[in-house]
This record gives structure tokens, C-alpha cells and sequence, in this order.
């Protein structure tokens, strides 16, 4: 398998963990929306405050890039086509992008004994929605602040936001 399926796969893994120890649901999307930059969606399985179901959309990817980690902020190089889907403020459902960090080598990825389970290194998000379009022809470096960490704890705030449909 190639390395790039694997990191695909273990960051969907990283982000259904999440998501399950939250009480969501992730659903993966089916090429046509994955090309259109959606490749995961996560859902309340019920009421959130006032809403029934609220989803929030993603766009995932995944590097073991140490160069990318700053003091305060993840700066990822991002495809400017994916970029001017996260920025899109018409965006029904909120969209945010995920980047999952692996380590280098891949048999550092995940740790299993009896006693646990350890998946090396984290995920971060950002929302981009609002964000200025760019006039870069193939990439634009994005930050992600290092403070939105995605775990369940910081999920459940964003789904209660995006519940009372305010902005990620």
C-alpha cells in the first residue's frame, strides 16, 4: 500500500476515535464530494441544544512533517483548490481542515500492549471559513493554532457551536 493511503487511513482512523469518545458519528464521503474537498463528515447522533443531527464537515489530510510545527501555530501548505472550498462562506454546514501529524517512520504510528493503545502524534483544526482568496495557482500556507488540538473535549465545543450555527 502506498504510504500516502496509509497516512490517509490512520488520520480517518485518528479522527473516528475522536468522534467515538465524543458520542459522534464519522462518515466518510464518496469520491465525487472527497474531489469537491469534503472527505469526512462527523454527526450528533441526536439533539444538540436545539438541533437535531448538527454535522460538521472536514477536510482531512495528513504529513510527517516536523518543519511545519511552530511555537504557536501548525503551517501547512495547503492546495489553493481545497483552500477556496474551506474559505467559502456559503458553506451550509461548517468545514473545517484537519491535520493529522504522524511521525516520521511509520512503525511509530501506533503502540499496542495489553494495558494501551498509543497513537502517535495529534490532529489540529481550523476553520478558514471568511478567509481572503489568494491569487497562489497551487498552494497557500495556512495556520492552524496549536491551541485547537482535536480532541473529544474541543469536538464537543465545536459541535455545540456549530448547533447554535455560529462560526468555528
Amino acid at each position: 500500500m502506498a504510504l500516502n493511503t496509509q497516512k490517509e487511513m490512520f488520520s480517518y482512523a485518528y479522527i473516528e476515535a475522536v468522534a467515538s469518545v465524543a458520542g459522534y458519528s464519522v462518515f466518510r464521503k464518496e469520491r465525487p464530494m472527497d474531489n469537491a474537498g469534503i472527505d469526512l463528515s462527523i454527526e450528533a447522533p441526536g439533539e444538540v441544544g436545539e438541533v437535531l443531527f448538527p454535522r460538521i464537515d472536514a477536510q482531512v489530510k495528513c504529513t510527517a512533517s516536523e518543519t511545519i510545527i511552530k511555537e504557536n501555530c501548525i503551517k501547512f501548505s495547503l492546495p489553493v483548490n481545497n483552500y477556496k472550498t474551506l474559505i467559502n462562506p456559503r458553506a451550509i454546514m461548517p468545514l473545517i481542515l484537519i491535520v493529522v501529524l504522524v511521525p516520521s517512520n511509520i512503525n511509530d504510528w501506533l503502540k499496542i500492549t495489553e494495558e494501551d493503545i498509543l497513537m502517535k502524534k495529534c490532529g489540529y483544526w481550523v476553520s478558514l471559513r471568511g478567509q481572503q482568496p489568494t491569487n497562489n495557482t497551487k498552494n497557500i500556507t495556512v495556520e492552524l493554532p496549536r491551541q485547537n488540538l482535536l480532541t473529544p473535549t474541543n469536538l464537543k465545543e465545536m459541535m455545540e457551536k456549530a448547533a447554535r450555527r455560529e462560526n468555528l
